[in-house]
């Protein structure tokens, strides 16, 4: 259950806006990714003290990424140089937030998860990202070092596409789009591996194909545990009136992004589908070819049946049996047995048994 739910126990009786660390520890050192740009230049740095990183820039837009939410201390001292809620940090250092929306009044707020599949553990693994957007300023929160946002640091450094020439509003909807297109890539890939299951369950149902089976469907919910509530997410953001998000710019990138989140989870669902589907089929072809090993032996049973009966008859110990006195009466026993078995097999082959 630690998939789905953390324990809250550090935090229970505490006021709200208490800064506790909800999760797993994942990072030794947090660190700060520092981008200042504009459309002519941009700066880029690494800072492992928060009282070292710049704040205001008039000139530059402001991209501060903070790895390392376990740090307890340098979350407060982060909360307090870059003007974060209370609220809004307590929220970033539970990582067992459920994705959300909210509006506070010098900053919206963004949470949600971040997804990666381990090959090797066969197992989705997620992790937290938060997003807080201010009028020249955006704070992104990661749990630890490594992420998908590769992309749109390669797009900021060489002044690709819009993201140079628009706001941090922008620049959140860049990063929230790899998360999302992360999400339909996880499950394409989930989908090919489903897809090769349906050979194998039709021509060895055994119990590893059922194993596996169940698997995938434990992960396809988790997936379609921490993907649903992000259309939400993105339902409250579009019907909000935070001024930190652009309505004609930037707005109608977020409602293509939504159409994204839907698709996401239709896949899941349609995939959770396709494995049900699987495992009425797993429990059929067993049944099947549970049906044709009960033939087999039936027949087999129908053909030794009167095999049995002649050779109990001439098994006998009564003196006076006619046969016995004959010269080639074992051959004509075993003649009979033949014939008798190879006319019980034309029959069953005529009438269809077979």
């Amino acid at each position: 259950m630690a998939r789905y739910f953390k324990k809250r126990t550090e935090n229970r009786g505490l006021p709200p806006g208490s800064l506790v660390f909800i999760g797993t520890k994942k990072t030794e050192q947090p660190t700060v990714e520092y981008i200042a740009y504009n459309t002519e230049e941009l700066a880029e740095r690494e800072f492992i003290k928060i009282e070292d990183v710049p704040r205001n820039d008039p000139e530059r837009l402001q991209w501060y990424n903070i790895t390392g939410l376990d740090v307890v201390g340098f979350m407060q001292d982060t909360q307090q140089r870059l003007s974060i809620a209370p609220l809004a940090m307590e929220d970033v250092m539970n990582t067992g937030q459920r994705a959300k929306f909210e509006e506070f009044d010098d900053f919206a707020f963004i949470t949600l998860k971040m997804l990666q599949f381990n090959e090797e553990s066969m197992r989705v693994v997620s992790e937290q990202v938060s997003f807080i957007i201010k009028e020249s300023m955006l704070i992104t929160f990661q749990e630890e070092a490594g992420d998908t946002f590769d992309a749109v640091r390669h797009r900021l450094r060489n002044a690709k596409g819009n993201v140079r020439k628009m706001g941090p509003d922008y620049l959140a909807y860049a990063l929230l789009d790899t998360i999302v297109d992360n999400y339909i890539y996880l499950i394409e890939n989930l989908g090919e591996k489903i897809d090769d299951l349906e050979l194998r369950v039709l021509d060895k149902p055994n119990e590893e194909v059922l194993n596996m089976i169940n698997a995938y469907k434990r992960e396809l919910h988790f997936v379609l545990k921490v993907v649903k509530p992000v259309k939400e997410l993105m339902l409250n953001l579009i019907r909000s009136d935070t001024p930190f998000i652009g309505k004609k710019k930037t707005l109608p990138f977020y409602k293509d992004l939504q159409g994204l989140v839907v698709h996401a989870i239709e896949s899941v669902e349609a995939y959770r589908i396709v494995l049900s589907d699987y495992i009425q089929l797993y429990h059929s072809t067993l049944s099947t070819k549970m049906n044709d090993i009960m033939k087999v032996l039936t027949i087999f049973s129908a053909i030794f049946i009167p095999l049995g009966f002649l050779a109990g008859v001439y098994g006998t110990n009564f003196e006076h049996l006619p046969e016995l006195q004959y010269r080639y009466s074992y051959f004509v026993f075993w003649g009979v047995v033949i014939a008798a078995a190879m006319g019980m097999l034309f029959y069953f082959k005529r009438k269809g048994w077979l």
